[in-house]
């Protein structure tokens, strides 16, 4: 269990700081491609309001645009070139500032003219990032300016490789550390789960003594003197109590066992024995007992643990099942014969607003006043859960028309 629980803290703690690596990863990536077209957009607005043309040295304000680590020498380091659109006649005004051929700017220039958007993005082969914006002048011609930004992409793409392999080295030499140093990590919870192990433990053996006592004496004071209610009443709870003290003892082992030693069982078997077992039980609290079991279905599991599930799973459906109502346990393949699908339902009327989920918790009763004539103190149905998950299978519970199903799914 420790070893489980120690891989589990690694893994979650693992993915929650790769978590944190991806999204402050994407958040500088997405911040600096914005930088860069908003970089791009104030450079060709300024090159749109000079025609077409570079702006003379000095107009630009750098403290204007702090904030987008601009400057005087930014707009002479910008590499840039510009179309005018005239009755449907393209030409070029200005290509000396950028490497491409002048098909390649009136092609992209086409793309620009054919969507409605004044600022957009342009892409040429080779990877190469272009931004531009277009303004229409008062005789209707419209003067398109396309900037290139593709070493600042490609600055930025080299950025985050970079601190890519950062985070990857930081992600591995963490492994490596909470490798070493997880299990004093969790020693304090460990320590506490063991500590209590022991106080079940100890106090279920301390008070197996007192109890065997009160039994003793019930015994010998009805043969003395005969049976009476009180006498009856003592040794129904002297009985509850034993069996509380076994279940305790079993849930405080229980971590502690090794995983199942799963082999080829026989499941139809251990279903149709376990069931014959309560029928007389159910039949004599004028219950319905209605068994549907699929023969020679075998999956792999430990045999012991089954029939442990199963009489849980049993007891639990006869004792509470409503009075004249029906217990019905169904037992059939999965599909495509890759395990088995066992399912044990009774008759519950009263279930239909029930937090089902709790079911499965230790020691969870819904009745609470203590008055139940239920015996039982809401331990095997969380037994029978982690009896079926050490089996690598599922334990669900619903609710449906009058009926609640408990449904064990198992693999072959």
């Amino acid at each position: 269990m420790y070893k489980k629980l120690r891989r589990r803290f690694m893994v979650v703690s693992t993915l929650v700081l790769l978590g944190v690596v991806l999204l402050v990863e994407g958040i500088i990536f997405a911040v600096s491609s914005r930088t860069v077209m908003s970089q791009s957009g104030v450079m060709i607005s300024l090159i749109l309001d000079q025609g077409g043309d570079l702006p003379p040295r000095g107009e630009f304000s750098s403290s204007q645009e702090t904030f987008l680590a601009l400057n005087q020498e930014s707009i002479f380091e910008t590499r840039f070139f510009s179309v005018q659109e005239t009755e449907g006649s393209v030409s070029v005004l200005n290509m000396r500032m950028i490497g491409i051929s002048e098909e390649e700017a009136l092609t992209l220039a086409q793309q620009a003219l054919s969507s409605s958007a004044a600022f957009g993005f342009a892409g040429l082969s080779g990877g190469r990032t272009l931004y531009y914006g277009k303004r229409t002048a008062e005789d209707g011609s419209t003067l398109i300016v396309f900037m290139d930004s593709t070493s600042r992409m490609g600055l930025i793409r080299l950025i985050m490789a970079y601190t890519a392999a950062m985070w990857l080295i930081v992600l591995i030499l963490y492994i490596l550390i909470m490798g070493r140093y997880s299990g004093k990590l969790i020693r304090p919870f460990v320590e506490n789960d063991e500590r209590q192990k022991r106080f079940i433990t100890n106090a279920s053996h301390e008070l197996k003594t007192p109890l065997a006592v009160i039994s003793a004496n019930t015994e010998m004071t009805e043969a003395l003197s005969g049976a009476t209610k009180w006498t009856e009443s003592t040794r129904r709870q002297t009985a509850r109590l034993k069996s509380l003290i076994e279940d305790l003892i079993v849930l405080a082992r229980m971590d502690e066992m090794k995983e199942a030693d799963l082999t080829d069982v026989r499941f139809s078997e251990v279903v149709r024995e376990a069931a014959e077992s309560f029928r007389g039980v159910a039949e004599k609290d004028g219950k319905a007992f209605v068994t549907r079991v699929e023969p020679d279905l075998h999956i792999r599991g430990d045999r012991r643990s089954l029939q442990q599930m199963t009489s849980i799973l049993l007891d639990n459906a006869v004792k509470y099942c409503d009075e004249g109502g029906t217990v019905s346990v169904s037992l059939e393949a999965k599909a495509r014969n890759k395990g088995a699908v066992l399912q044990v339902s009774n008759t519950y009327a009263e279930g239909k607003d029930v937090d089902y989920d709790r079911f499965f918790e230790r020691f969870y009763r819904r009745d609470e006043s203590h008055n139940s004539e239920k015996s039982g103190f809401g331990i095997g149905l969380s037994m029978a859960r982690e009896l079926v998950q050490r089996m690598n299978g599922v334990l669900t519970v619903s609710w449906k028309e009058d009926t609640i199903t408990f449904r064990a799914e198992l693999r072959s």
